[in-house]
């Protein structure tokens, strides 16, 4: 086996991010369960094996061993025992009087480390919160505060569309979707009817933006004059799937009539 072997990994803990590790001579294959080095020991799933030089650099985290019943075991224990802890964390924060919102826990396999997921209004000085936290549970203590968006990703749960949200099913870095995707779009609704369980715009409004931009580049414009037979008007709606346009006559008629049975008009020459 080639020592520079890289795999990619869905990491088992609670943020199941996909992340490249140097595999080197450990027979782990697709479908394996294999223990890596990522913060601590950590249990992880094959998914693939990438070939060399794919630019991936040098500096990857090993895999450490392919997993062994007793990692498996061990894993279950320190899912279900950092549930536990969270549940005490809790009431430590409420004793300190603290705003965080406790999201998830997860211990390294070693247990030698236990992050605390929490979300904010703002930056909280849990300073006397981490000490305290460290002599209940005996072990280093990691607090890492995140955005809404970074919960949706963690937790899950269905969109509007009724299947689990794309940021946990399979999006490694969610990007920023601004309102002109909306716009782009024509979708002149509310903004909570395409906000997503995070409170941001839904990430599949970036996903068909190009083909809809395709689409609307053969259409005329909205408020553009156009010819439709006899009657002069102006575009006042697009149906980008029935590929029509409404127009809105000179004599208030609204007429839906395909895009090819239109003529644009030229635009009236502003008076200097």
């Amino acid at each position: 086996m080639a020592a520079d072997r890289v795999v990619l990994v869905r990491m088992l803990d609670v943020e199941r991010d996909l992340t490249y590790f140097r595999a080197g001579e450990i027979p782990v294959q697709a479908g394996v369960h294999c223990v890596v080095e990522h913060s601590g020991p950590r249990l992880g799933l094959v998914t693939e094996e990438v070939a060399a030089g794919m630019g991936l650099g040098t500096e990857l985290e090993p895999v450490l061993r392919v997993a062994s019943d007793a990692d498996v075991e061990s894993h279950r224990y320190n899912q279900a025992d950092a549930e536990r802890a969270l549940h005490s964390t809790r009431a430590t924060v409420a004793r300190h009087n603290l705003p965080m919102h406790l999201v998830a826990a997860d211990y390294t396999l070693d247990r030698k480390l236990l992050r605390i997921f929490f979300t904010a209004p703002h930056r909280v000085d849990f300073r006397e919160l981490l000490r305290d936290l460290a002599s209940q549970f005996g072990t280093r203590i990691e607090l890492r505060q995140m955005g809404h968006r970074d919960e949706t990703k963690l937790r899950g749960g269905f969109g509007r569309c009724g299947v689990e949200v794309c940021c946990h099913r399979f999006l490694r870095e969610p990007k920023p979707v601004p309102m002109e995707y909306a716009y782009d779009q024509e979708l002149f609704v509310s903004p909570e009817r395409i906000t997503g369980m995070c409170g941001r715009l839904m990430c599949c409004l970036a996903y068909e933006r190009e083909a809809y931009l395709a689409e609307l580049a053969q259409l005329p414009k909205l408020g553009s004059q156009v010819a439709v037979g006899d009657k002069q008007g102006k575009v006042i709606s697009h149906s980008i799937f029935r590929h029509t346009v409404t127009v809105l006559t000179e004599d208030r008629d609204r007429i839906e009539i395909d895009a090819t049975e239109v003529t644009p008009l030229p635009s009236p020459k502003k008076s200097e």
